[in-house]
């Protein structure tokens, strides 16, 4: 029986209390899964009603769904083992200290401000992220940054001599059968986000970085439904073996604290929360548009929280407190 019922009326109180217009979200504990869609999928020009089949703009799960799963593939068969310097892919990225494992931990200590960013062109930006200076941060501090996997996304281009997008949906999506996880959504299956000059943003990236890198993206841009995260979070708990494109063995050391002592404990791209009795490792990822997915591999375990917090505008910060509740709620019911 699933029973996280506080945890259900926090994420139903943010409706309630306008802190977003609607939610789509999922508790699975073993073979049972519960789901539930409240609240309008648009209230800006028009209201119109949350289906439960709506394709979100995932933001920053884009980061461990694609590009990190690309990697991981890769790992799996041998290919890489995280420990290559960055150099060695993009010879322009001058220190040669940065190792892949350093970005998808994200304790590269590589700056991620650039000025009037918002205003590059498409190659103007790439030049600038692989002219960043390391700073004195590195292996000292877990900073998270787009920069670090916009970084990856490069490395997979240079593997595959395709854009990192296109590798994703080819070597990871296709083959999992993920029908609606995409980075070209039809705009009519799309909550929408933010106005951005006087137009709302549907079917298209709100992350502005997803915009101007376009398929070179490897941080934000992605889009799916509820039914094909559910999907993909079954493979990380281990309840669908097979689903995902690599070993179980693999995914187990997602589970693990890649971060040296006295950084922030990090996974390779997950961020990690621990079991509030046992103290064991917990993956956990958010994105900016109001996405979540919190994974425990021993209970069998998780949350998929789908929000479209941004519209019809990112200046909502009460919703990051109710997503901390939301998290600490659920921990401490997965714990009964």
């Amino acid at each position: 029986m699933i029973d996280y019922s506080t945890t259900q009326t926090l994420i139903e109180s943010m409706v309630s209390e306008r802190i977003v217009p609607g939610v789509n979200y999922a508790f699975i504990k073993g073979k049972q899964t519960f789901t539930s869609t409240i609240g309008f999928a648009i209230i800006y020009p028009k209201v119109t009603q949350l289906s439960p089949f709506a394709e979100y703009d995932l933001a920053s799960l884009t980061k461990v769904l694609a590009t990190e799963n690309v990697l991981l593939k890769l790992y799996d068969q041998g290919k890489i083992n995280f420990t290559e310097p960055l150099h060695s892919f993009i010879p322009e990225f001058k220190d040669e200290r940065i190792r892949l494992y350093h970005l998808l931990t994200h304790t590269s200590g590589i700056r991620g401000w650039i000025p009037h960013r918002d205003k590059l062109s498409h190659d103007q930006l790439i030049n600038a992220i692989i002219h960043l200076p390391v700073t004195d941060e590195f292996e000292k501090k877990m900073r998270y940054a787009d920069t670090n996997f916009v970084l990856l996304g490069l490395v997979i281009k240079k593997i595959f001599g395709e854009p990192v997008q296109e590798v994703a949906a080819k070597e990871v999506f296709n083959p999992m059968g993920l029908k609606h996880t995409t980075f070209h959504p039809k705009k009519a299956d799309c909550v929408p986000t933010a106005i951005i000059n006087g137009h709302v943003l549907q079917g298209i990236p709100h992350d502005p970085k997803a915009r101007q890198l376009g398929s070179d993206c490897g941080s934000a841009g992605l889009f799916s439904t509820m039914d094909d995260l559910i999907a993909i979070g079954k493979g990380y708990l281990g309840l669908n073996q097979h689903i995902l494109p690599y070993s179980q063995d693999t995914v187990s050391k997602l589970y693990e604290n890649k971060n040296l002592p006295g950084i922030k404990p990090r996974s390779w791209g997950w961020d990690l929360r621990f079991d509030p009795q046992y103290h064991y490792p917990i993956i956990l990822h958010t994105g900016y548009t109001g996405t979540l997915i919190i994974l425990d591999r021993l209970k069998k375990s998780g949350l998929v929280l789908l929000t479209n917090r941004v519209h019809p505008t990112g200046h909502n910060l009460v919703f990051l407190a109710a997503r901390e509740r939301i998290i600490q709620s659920f921990l401490k019911e997965n714990d009964n």
